[in-house]
């Protein structure tokens, strides 16, 4: 069998998660010990952009003597081990990513000469799947049920890279996100990074109103975990869970109530997001999506927090 070898990894700045392969090895600086050499190391760090650095690596000679001593059996079993690390230190060089701007529910006017509506089409909002469940799930088991269908969105303007959230309402790919996340970005290089690593693109856009900040978009690929879309409405007091990325930190769970119920379909609430959860997940106690994870007052100390009604991309209430 491979010998256990010993890696040093860093990174500039330090403090961040690395993964060999698939498999999360450490916090920079830190050292692993592994028999199975992985061609590549990720390095993921709040606000930094995901960075991946291939490895040094090469054929351990020994794993044919095994033919002599063992047979065939002896070699298949060592083809896991077959590579090892030519090199035994590695670092990253992380580029940090710029703070999206926070939103906060105003008026505003724009001087775009595109629409700043396109309603979904009756095909688009029949593939969204709907629900109303009368059975009430725990926080644990909406997060281990949901957590795949909600992901990172990385946009950019030729200049910053900024980073926003957003989930899935239907298996082959129908998402949802606020307008704002998209707004400015350059089309087509719209990057789509689901919890396993996962990356997409965008297909197309489906729907979009800069009135009620939500953007619906099609995926490409099919078979995703989705959230279904509540049928019911709402009540001040109500529990509600977010899930997005905020600072960067991958598909965080926090919790809250209904605070106060706003004109232009703005729901106030109490749960804890912050720049990067834009455009995530905001659930009832039934596990069905009730809105959209928007923004909130930098300038208070009062957790004034807001997300949009999902029944804006219906046009309706219920």
């Amino acid at each position: 069998m491979g010998k256990r070898q010993t890696i040093y990894v860093d990174s500039y700045p330090q403090g961040a998660n690395v993964y060999a392969g698939r498999k999360h090895i450490g916090i920079t600086p830190c050292k692993h010990k592994s028999k199975r050499a992985k061609s590549t190391l990720t390095f993921e760090k709040e606000g930094y952009y995901p960075t991946t650095i291939s490895t040094s690596t090469k054929m351990r000679g020994a794993i044919w003597w095994n033919l002599l001593f063992t047979g065939f059996i002896g070699v298949l079993a060592d083809i896991p081990f077959a590579e090892k690390y030519t090199k035994l230190s590695y670092s990253a060089n992380l580029r940090a990513l710029p703070e999206p701007k926070p939103y906060v529910p105003a008026p505003s006017k724009t001087n775009s000469t595109l629409p700043s509506e396109m309603k979904a089409s009756y095909s688009t909002l029949s593939k969204i799947n709907l629900s109303n469940s009368n059975t009430e799930m725990r926080a644990k088991s909406i997060y281990k049920r949901y957590e795949s269908a909600v992901f990172m969105i990385y946009t950019s303007d030729n200049v910053n890279i900024s980073q926003g959230s957003g989930f899935f309402v239907s298996k082959d790919g129908i998402a949802i996100s606020n307008y704002h996340v998209f707004k400015g970005s350059i089309k087509g290089q719209e990057i789509i990074k689901l919890s396993n690593g996962n990356m997409y693109k965008v297909k197309e856009v489906l729907a979009y109103s800069k009135q009620y900040d939500y953007i619906i978009f099609k995926v490409e690929g099919n078979n995703f975990n989705y959230i279904p879309v509540t049928k019911r409405g709402y009540e001040i007091g109500d529990e509600v869970y977010a899930i997005g990325s905020p600072k960067g930190l991958k598909n965080t769970l926090s919790d809250g109530l209904i605070s106060q119920k706003h004109s232009n379909y703005t729901i106030q609430i109490s749960v804890p997001i912050d720049h990067g959860s834009s455009g995530g997940a905001l659930i009832n106690s039934y596990g069905e999506v009730i809105g959209i994870t928007s923004g909130g007052r930098d300038d208070s100390g009062a957790n004034l927090n807001f997300a949009r009604d999902i029944r804006a991309i219906f046009d309706t209430t219920y």
